[in-house]
């Protein structure tokens, strides 16, 4: 066994996307229906469940297709429309513009210690993977920010049908580098990163959050890979 490899989270951790979910919802109403001005407060509870990742438990690898991966969201982006008065067929209008609203690829950011971090270990000879819940876009949006070249692979959830925490959803990761000796997780969630990768073996670093029930934690990433190469390796098997 040989070979190093970092396992990155992608959205909250790499790059962020302003207002996500709720805010995708106001742009398209303040482009659409400018007189209806809700805030994120307002539409945040009904898009709280329906997503694949409120519910990892259920794999879906039968959806190949990103129409019908959309299709699924199309009622919860419905009901949120729905909430502020809208009739159904209006209703049916907006949530056909979601998709290519959350994908703008202009709405997305890196955060500034990203490619610094990327590079970082890149030149200390790992390899690095993006495991993700994310949409069937994933890949063109990491394209657009510049970062696909340091990426052996780029798994997201809509494609795989395994949303972190669940075990398969790492175990697709590692096929990133078959027979590594060392593999690391590295996201800003406690649950889906973090929980989901040491229940497999996999030891992670949470970022950008504070958790009492995680062992090891960074505020960003600029410390990210010192710290990993000061801690003894732990092999995956």
């Amino acid at each position: 066994m040989s070979g190093k490899l970092v396992l990155w989270d992608f959205d909250g951790t790499l790059a962020h996307r302003e207002g996500m979910w709720t805010g995708t919802l106001i742009e398209i109403l303040q482009a659409e229906e400018p007189s209806l001005q809700p805030t994120r407060d307002e539409l945040r509870p009904y898009l709280q469940a329906g997503f694949p990742w409120h519910s990892p438990d259920v794999p879906h690898p039968d959806i190949q297709d990103a129409s019908i991966w959309w299709q699924r969201l199309t009622p919860f982006f419905e009901r949120a429309f729905a909430s502020l008065g809208l009739n159904s067929e209006r209703t049916t209008e907006l949530a056909a513009l979601v998709r290519s609203q959350y994908c703008k690829l202009e709405k997305w950011e890196l955060f500034d210690d990203a490619l610094p971090a990327l590079t970082g270990f890149a030149r200390n000879g790992w390899s690095q993977a993006i495991l993700s819940n994310h949409v069937p876009e994933l890949p063109s949006i990491v394209d657009a920010l510049g970062l696909a070249s340091f990426f052996t692979d780029i798994y997201t959830s809509a494609v795989t049908g395994y949303e972190k925490p669940h075990a398969e959803a790492f175990r697709i990761g590692l096929q990133a580098l078959p027979g590594a000796s060392t593999v690391w997780m590295i996201g800003d969630n406690p649950v889906a990163d973090i929980g989901g990768a040491e229940k497999v073996g996999i030891p992670s670093i949470l970022v950008r959050k504070s958790d009492a029930s995680v062992h090891r934690q960074c505020e960003d990433l600029t410390r990210v890979q010192q710290m990993i190469e000061n801690i003894k390796i732990r092999r995956i098997g």
